[in-house]
């Protein structure tokens, strides 16, 4: 059974957080903040720590899940900023992002990729420039077509795997539809929609207090 999760979607006009209460699979949003600021890219080490991007090559960090932010320490916002402003693709890992390496294992036209991390690695990509979403079982030597129930809305921007499940995935498009699959990516079905584009995205565990 999956533990109990939270998603952090940056937007076009901020940052906004979805919870799933008693892990039902229910997602439903809750908050929003940083609103006007476009945020390009997180990074999550805990359910309540969060590094963003933002516009203007700003970097901002959180202790308490976005509710209140300040500038981060210039160590991390120089890493967080070169890793968005750099060239090649970004891949998002369990461990958080990382620049993509194995060009030759690359689907055509792929804009972003994730890796689920289990005994077998999977790779998950959006290719034809974000509007067709494919995995692959072999690190990348052969892709196949992923399926998305009901209707794929705009070009996906991102997608990321679930640190609360290992067989989980989400992802969002550039017209606001949040996707979620709970089978390493072969099927996708909508779990939220925003009304920005979403431009990245967190997915982590709810850690218990001790």
């Amino acid at each position: 059974m999956a533990k109990a999760g939270i998603v952090y979607v940056g937007t076009a006009d901020g940052l906004a957080t979805y919870t799933d209460p008693g892990s039902q699979g229910r997602w439903r949003r809750v908050d929003q903040t940083l609103a006007g600021r476009p945020v390009r890219a997180i990074l999550a080490a805990d359910h309540l720590t969060l590094l963003v991007a933002v516009e203007g090559d700003n970097a901002l960090i959180s202790s308490d899940g976005g509710q209140t932010w300040g500038q981060a320490p210039s160590g991390d916002a120089e890493g967080l900023l070169a890793l968005v402003n750099g060239d090649g693709l970004i891949v998002a890992t369990p461990h958080g992002l990382a620049k993509w390496k194995r060009e030759q294992a690359t689907a055509p036209g792929t804009v972003t990729m994730a890796l689920l991390a289990g005994k077998e690695e999977v790779l998950l990509a959006a290719t034809a420039g974000g509007t067709a979403l494919v995995r692959s079982e072999d690190g990348g030597a052969t892709w196949q077509q992923a399926s998305v129930e009901g209707e794929l809305r705009g070009a996906v921007t991102c997608i990321v795997p679930a640190s609360y499940h290992m067989d989980y995935a989400w992802a969002g498009s550039d017209a606001g539809q949040l996707l979620r699959s709970d089978d390493r990516g072969r099927t996708w079905r909508e779990a939220g929609k925003e009304p920005a584009a979403i431009l990245s995205l967190a997915v982590v565990r709810i850690e218990s207090a001790a």
